[in-house]
């Protein structure tokens, strides 16, 4: 895509991740959505919450929005003087906006930001970066409560919106099963962390064996205080242990080193949070990244990164959802599938395109609502 040079103007954004193409999978869908409206010649405001607001003005704030919309003010069904703070934080920053008026909506945790937008002339792109009722604070402390039961508020919610942009498959075909149209963005690398991936590709290509494998050890690469994310990596580990690898076997990611503490061995070693030029390093070296979740959403941004930087992954079907049939993707059902697949040289993917169509349809959607409004006699 080639570079706007002229502004088109500014758009307001609520997103809670800072756009970090090297931080964690939200801050690098931030960054991709925010280079994406850069490259289109649109700056972004990102709403920034006051530090503080009197304890009385946020309760009777939350009051009043609890009266106007019931119990689905909040997804996480907050007090009253949480809905308020967040009440009063999207009247100012609306308000104060002096920009574009459309506003990015990327954390859709409740209704009352896209009504307080549409009410002030608004225009809103809702860009979830998943179904929050599948990862909401409640789901993700405790595996037995039910997230369906936060489904319906969601999708009354997010079809408040003017444009609706999934990051997976699944989520487009399940919200256009409830009525609402989506349409598709997938997760791609900001071109900053493309260039990395790409460079540490280049690397594996030139250490690899006549048939294209890379021989090192199998990496697990993910966040121990996620709970999905947890569950997954401890499966893997047990049946990796049970079997006795012969492979080293790596494991980094915050929390890991507490929460997979056990595991340690001298066939396994776990970092706990590495930098980015230690994890750099382990991309070059690994045979393979593998991927298990259980509950959760996936591994939507974690899977285009590594296939770009050409390194295959060994996934069960639910942290591999919307890259099914990928080359370099090896999906497996059960304990033996796994333990094969681990046990199995496997080349490196090749390059993932980039999805040119699905961005250039974001962009144009945006653009027209971007347009200022025609008023009618």
């Amino acid at each position: 895509m080639g570079i706007i040079t002229q502004p088109r103007g500014t758009l307001l954004r609520w997103t809670r991740f800072k756009s970090d193409p090297h931080g964690t999978g939200p801050e690098k869908r931030s960054a991709q959505i925010h280079h994406l409206c850069a490259d289109a010649g649109f700056n972004i405001s990102d709403m920034a919450p006051p530090s503080r607001l009197p304890r009385m003005q946020a309760w009777l704030s939350g009051l009043s929005a609890r009266w106007r919309f019931g119990e689905n003010a909040s997804v996480d069904s907050v007090g009253f003087g949480l809905l308020g703070f967040r009440a009063r934080f999207y009247r100012t920053a609306l308000q104060n906006h002096s920009g574009i008026r459309v506003l990015l909506w990327e954390t859709t945790y409740d209704s009352l930001l896209p009504t307080f937008a549409k009410a002030a002339g608004y225009r809103v792109i809702a860009l979830p970066h998943n179904l929050e009722a599948l990862v909401s604070e409640h789901a993700f402390a405790d595996p037995s409560h039910p997230p369906c039961c936060h489904l319906p508020a969601e999708i009354a919610r997010l079809g408040l919106s003017d444009a609706l942009f999934t990051i997976s498959r699944e989520e487009q075909w399940f919200l256009e099963a409830n009525n609402l149209l989506p349409s598709y963005l997938p997760f791609f690398p900001d071109p900053s962390l493309a260039l990395e991936c790409l460079a540490i590709r280049e690397t594996r290509a030139a250490r690899a064996q006549n048939d294209g494998s890379l021989k090192g050890p199998l990496l697990l690469l993910g966040s121990g205080f996620n709970p999905a994310t947890a569950r997954g990596m401890r499966q893997q580990l047990t049946w990796l242990t049970k079997q006795g690898s012969t492979t080293d076997i790596l494991v980094a990611g915050p929390s890991t080193d507490r929460e997979l503490a056990d595991f340690n061995s001298p066939k396994i070693k776990i970092f706990g949070g590495v930098s980015r030029a230690h994890l750099v390093e382990l991309l070059k070296t690994c045979s393979a990244l593998l991927i298990h979740t259980r509950g959760g959403a996936g591994a939507v941004t974690r899977i285009p990164e590594a296939l770009l930087a050409g390194v295959p992954l060994i996934a069960n079907a639910n942290a591999a959802r919307d890259q099914h049939g990928v080359p370099g993707v090896h999906e497996y059902e059960a304990e033996t599938e796994f333990l094969s697949l681990a046990s199995t040289p496997l080349p490196i993917p090749p390059t993932p395109p980039r999805p040119v169509q699905a961005e250039t349809r974001f962009l144009n959607i945006l653009q027209q609502l971007a347009k200022p409004r025609t008023s009618h006699a």
